[in-house]
């Protein structure tokens, strides 16, 4: 039987199938770091050549790496407010509402119209994990999240806001920020530095994506508009994965140390039942 061919052309977009294969990869392993046996069923799926995702062990490691963090935030969240609503921006074909549901958390997953429509094919959506076909930078999606007044509500952003110019994550978080005031944002972060070095490794691999929005200061974030404070901040070298290789010693290096992060932040001003920031 044939494979589901992917129609996705949007650059940034095609970017889903390297997580998704390191998901899968990961699969192989004795303990693997993350278990999504969904991940290992899409790439069996979809027809494409996956000797085109150039990824070194490391790399596909590191991935993995990333998407147990993000994961550990959302938990994190749902501890906290176990009936919450989460929307995953720029989901991809990540199958993280079906590694963290509680039986209880309301679900949106947001993506690119090709994106979503391949999405449906290979993973259908229910009552409690409804997508949303659009741009992140469209505020339409916005009028679709119902929830009831005051629900707690999570943004999650990974490996998404990073390929957009600054001006327009800036307007985004600041439109977040007012319509859905307390609300929190969990998005992964890259210095200048970073940027370089990945945008180089993407153009190796013969990748049109690029990495635009660098950030040195997290807290710079804090600045754009009132009410918006950073909350959690977590390095992938602070507790470096031994199975990355070359990058877990990163963490030595005062300018590597910090190149890539988590931010989780409050957005708006309704108070946070929350620790001070770490």
């Amino acid at each position: 039987m044939a494979g589901i061919g992917l129609r996705t052309i949007d650059p940034v977009s095609q970017t889903l199938l390297i997580p998704l294969w390191a998901r899968a990869v990961e699969q192989r392993e004795a303990a693997p770091l993350v278990v999504d046996p969904i991940a290992a069923s899409m790439v069996e799926r979809i027809d494409f050549d996956w000797r085109k995702v150039r990824l070194s062990r490391g790399d596909l490691v590191q991935c993995v790496v990333r998407l147990r963090e993000f994961d550990r935030f959302v938990r994190d969240f749902l501890t906290r407010h176990p009936d919450a609503t989460v929307v995953h921006v720029g989901c991809g074909l990540d199958a993280r509402f079906q590694r963290v549901d509680n039986g209880l958390v309301h679900w949106f997953d947001l993506d690119l119209p090709d994106v979503i429509a391949l999405r449906r094919q290979l993973l259908p959506e229910s009552d409690r994990d409804r997508y949303l076909s659009g741009s992140v930078f469209d505020p339409d999606w916005m009028t679709a999240v119902d929830r009831p007044e005051g629900q707690p509500l999570l943004f999650v952003a990974e490996a998404v806001l990073c390929y957009f110019e600054p001006e327009q994550v800036k307007r985004l978080v600041i439109e977040l920020s007012r319509r859905f005031p307390g609300a929190e944002l969990v998005t992964d972060m890259f210095t200048a530095f970073a940027v370089r070095i990945d945008n180089l490794h993407l153009l190796a691999t013969h990748s049109k994506a690029r990495l635009r929005w660098a950030v040195s200061d997290p807290r710079a974030l804090e600045a754009w508009g009132h009410g918006i404070r950073l909350v959690e901040s977590f390095s992938y070298f602070e507790d470096p994965e031994p199975r990355m290789g070359l990058p877990s010693w990163f963490a030595r290096l005062p300018l590597l140390s910090r190149s890539a992060s988590i931010q989780r932040y409050q957005l708006g001003t309704t108070a946070l039942r929350d620790p001070s920031p770490q």
